[in-house]
């Protein structure tokens, strides 16, 4: 075995003595069906197994305490269990947890969304980001008579077939046949591209990330959002824009409002839904009259729940005029230099990049002389290291820090003293990676010669 084989091999056994709580995993041959519920949850040869959470921190099962970079896949702005949206939460739950009808909470948070959102006339509430695409392409396809979308690489819509068509094998994922054959998929900032596929014709929708897809891996440009609103008026094609990341964390207005262009079709949730389960479609009231019309069939039991709405008006209330928004921006930016420093000075090819508050990890791009900042050439790093971002993980866990393999979010709660905590901890899990080829510099750079 040689020694960078050992260096590998120290760090999963180090990993493997540091999970007892592997053994909650593993109890009764582990009813989750995959390990847990959610692909990216999943770490060999078995996750951390967490109990609670409060403000920037969690703990697993044997009391450890890890320092929170994941902020519940970017839905908590002000970090778990926030006083304010617990007690508003607490508050609906003593008048009832699901009023099976109409309630007062849905106006207000659906006004709250119109204050922030003006191309939001009328919203439609669903249950998760997923549901609200889904529901979004279905709302397109009966306002325009038409059946295809058209949407763009590596941005990220939920999990249904229309959203994932040409990720993968359409059989082999279990994709409804032939879903690729009414799904256009365009490259990034290619207005060329796009506007071939808008040219096809019968396209219902384009739908995007405004901010940038894959978490804002991507680069987004307010020039080129303007132009694929004036292809899709063109075309006649309605433009989406999912706001599900962006909204309430890049701006107070989501993209739409830096870049001053007024898509058809908004999807939000995460911060927009108060950190709690639940997401929302919202459009002009023209084009949501299809479902005054009832040509546009849509149900589900946990619609606009009470106990979300409680917890939505209360985040929004927490918001105010964006000034913590500000400083989570500040807090990615600030921690984003630290990682670089760290990076350098342990001498591993590890690089970091921010968009608003979320910071970005990429491996190998030193190596490549790539410059590491928003682009698609990072989103293609990531998919090849895929095996190192979990080594990567792995160290940080070790040290005490919770995040996506290769990316994570900041809160209005991390402190310059949460921000120096993080910052040690890569710095001691870049320790734990020397030696190991993908992460030292010197490897990489005799391996592409």
């Amino acid at each position: 075995m040689s020694q960078t084989s050992e260096a590998e091999q120290a760090l999963l056994e180090r990993y493997r003595r540091a999970r007892p709580d592997g053994r909650v995993w593993r109890a009764g041959g582990n009813p989750l069906a995959g390990g847990s519920g959610h692909d990216s949850w999943r770490l060999e040869p078995y996750p951390v197994v967490f109990e609670r959470a409060r403000d920037i921190y969690k703990w697993d099962v044997d009391g450890r305490r890890y320092l929170d970079l994941w902020m519940g896949h970017g839905a908590l702005l002000f970090g778990n269990a926030h006083p304010a949206v617990v007690a508003a939460v607490s508050r609906q739950m003593e008048q009832g947890q699901h009023l099976g009808g109409v309630h007062r909470l849905h106006f207000a948070w659906a006004e709250r969304i119109r204050d922030y959102f003006p191309s939001c006339e009328q919203v439609r509430f669903t249950a998760s980001g997923s549901e609200a695409a889904q529901l979004a392409l279905r709302v397109a396809r009966v306002a325009t008579g038409r059946s295809r979308i058209v949407r763009v690489d590596g941005h990220f819509h939920g999990w249904f077939d229309d959203c994932l068509a040409h990720m993968l094998p359409a059989a082999a994922a279990g994709f409804n046949p032939g879903v690729e054959d009414h799904v256009g998929i365009a490259p990034p900032l290619d207005l060329a591209a796009t506007e071939e596929e808008l040219a096809v014709g019968d396209v219902a929708a384009l739908i995007l990330e405004p901010g940038g897809g894959s978490s804002g891996s991507l680069a987004w440009s307010a020039e080129h959002l303007s132009a694929l609103r004036a292809l899709c008026d063109r075309y006649g094609s309605l433009l989406i824009f999912d706001e599900v990341i962006s909204g309430f964390r890049y701006h107070l207005g989501g993209v739409q409002a830096m870049s001053r262009v007024r898509p058809d079709l908004t999807l939000l949730a995460k911060i927009a839904a108060g950190g709690m389960p639940g997401a929302l479609v919202g459009g002009s009231a023209e084009l949501m009259s299809v479902f005054d019309s009832r040509r546009l069939i849509h149900s589900g039991t946990f619609n606009g729940c009470p106990i979300t709405a409680a917890a939505a008006l209360a985040t929004l209330e927490l918001i105010g005029d964006g000034e913590p928004l500000t400083r989570a921006n500040q807090a990615a930016a600030d921690l984003t230099r630290s990682i670089n420093a760290a990076a350098e000075a342990a001498g591993v090819d590890v690089g970091a990049y921010a968009q608003s508050s979320i910071f970005h990890l990429v491996i190998g791009a030193r190596a490549r002389d790539l410059s590491i900042s928003p682009g698609a050439a990072m989103v293609q790093l990531a998919a090849q290291h895929a095996p190192q971002h979990r080594l990567l993980r792995m160290a940080l866990l070790l040290e005490g820090v919770d995040c996506h393999a290769n990316h994570g979010w900041l809160s209005a709660r991390h402190s310059r003293a949460s921000l120096d905590e993080a910052a040690n901890a890569f710095s001691r899990a870049f320790e734990h990676l020397r030696g190991i080829p993908a992460f030292t510099l010197n490897a990489c750079h005799n391996a592409m010669q």
